[in-house]
C-alpha cells in the first residue's frame, strides 16, 4: 500500500484530483469527482452503474474477491457491493492507496485507510463517496437515496420531519416527497458524520432542519441532543443537496 501522494497534499490538494480522469464501462456507466464549494480539502466522488449488466464474472474483470458473506445475497446486493468497492478503490488510488479493499466493523462502519476519513452511501443505481484528509480536521456525511413517491411521503412524513421542519421545507419550492427525501438523507448524512466520533445511533428527532435555501442546495441543520460539550443542543451544521433525475445527494461535514 503506498502512501506517498496523500502525505503530499497540501490544504485544497484534493481539488486538483477532481480534474483526473475517472474510469467508466458498460457495469459503471458514468464517474464524476469534484470539491464541493468552499471545500477544495474534500472530494465528492459519485457514480452510476446499471444493475441489469451485473454479472458475478464481473468481480474477476475489477480483481476484486467475491465476498463469502455475498454467497446468498441476491443480485442486487452482489451489484451495489461491487460498484461501490470499485468506486472506492478507484478513488483512494488518486490519495496513494492501490488495490484498497473497504471492509467493515462490528458496528458495519467502514474502516478507511489511516490517514482518511470518508462517508460513503449507494441507492440501486448510484454510489456516492466522499473523502478527505483526517489532517484537515473534518469528518463527512455522505447518503443518497431514491426520492419517495408522494404516497411514501405521506406515510413517512410524521418519522422524519416535525411540524416546524414542515415549514421550513414548504419554503424550499420543491415537491413535498422530494422535500422530504432530502430531510431524509441531510440526516442521514449528519448521522454518518457523527457516529464515527461518537459511536451513538441518533433517530430523525435529534436533529433538526431550521433553514434552507431554494431547492434546498444548502441547508441549517440543528443539534436536538448533546454529544460532548463541542457537540451540544443548539449546535448548527451546514447540509447541501443535489438534485437528479430520479436520485439525490446529501452531504454534511462535522
Amino acid at each position: 500500500m503506498r502512501v506517498e501522494q496523500i502525505n503530499s497534499l497540501t490544504p485544497g490538494g484534493l481539488a486538483q484530483l477532481a480534474n483526473i480522469p475517472a474510469l467508466a464501462d458498460d457495469f459503471i456507466t458514468a464517474v464524476s469527482r469534484l470539491s464541493p464549494a468552499g471545500h477544495p480539502d474534500v472530494l465528492l466522488t459519485e457514480a452510476s452503474y446499471d444493475p441489469v449488466r451485473y454479472s458475478d464474472q464481473l468481480f474477476a474483470r475489477y480483481l476484486l474477491p467475491f465476498p463469502t458473506h455475498l454467497a446468498k445475497a441476491v443480485a442486487k446486493r452482489r451489484a451495489e457491493y461491487l460498484a461501490s468497492r470499485v468506486c472506492v478503490r478507484e478513488t483512494l488510488s488518486l490519495f496513494g492507496f492501490s488495490d484498497f479493499l473497504l471492509t467493515n466493523d462490528a458496528d458495519r462502519a467502514p474502516i478507511w485507510p489511516p490517514g482518511v476519513a470518508g462517508s460513503l452511501s449507494h441507492t440501486r443505481t448510484r454510489v456516492s463517496l466522499m473523502l478527505t484528509t483526517a489532517s484537515a480536521g473534518k469528518q463527512p456525511g455522505v447518503d443518497c437515496e431514491e426520492i419517495m413517491l408522494p404516497a411514501a411521503a405521506a406515510e413517512m412524513q410524521e418519522m422524519i420531519i416535525n411540524k416546524r421542519e414542515y415549514a421550513v421545507l414548504q419554503r424550499s419550492g420543491l415537491p413535498f416527497a422530494t422535500a422530504l427525501t432530502a430531510a431524509f438523507s441531510l440526516k442521514e448524512s449528519l448521522y454518518k458524520a457523527l457516529f464515527p466520533l461518537f459511536r451513538q445511533f441518533m433517530d430523525f428527532k435529534e436533529a433538526e432542519i431550521v433553514a434552507c435555501e431554494a431547492e434546498m442546495a444548502s441547508v441549517t441543520l440543528r443539534l436536538n441532543r448533546a454529544l460532548s460539550p463541542d457537540f451540544a443542543v443548539g449546535r448548527l451544521f451546514s447540509g447541501h443537496v443535489t438534485l437528479h433525475e430520479r436520485t439525490l445527494t446529501s452531504w454534511v461535514m462535522a
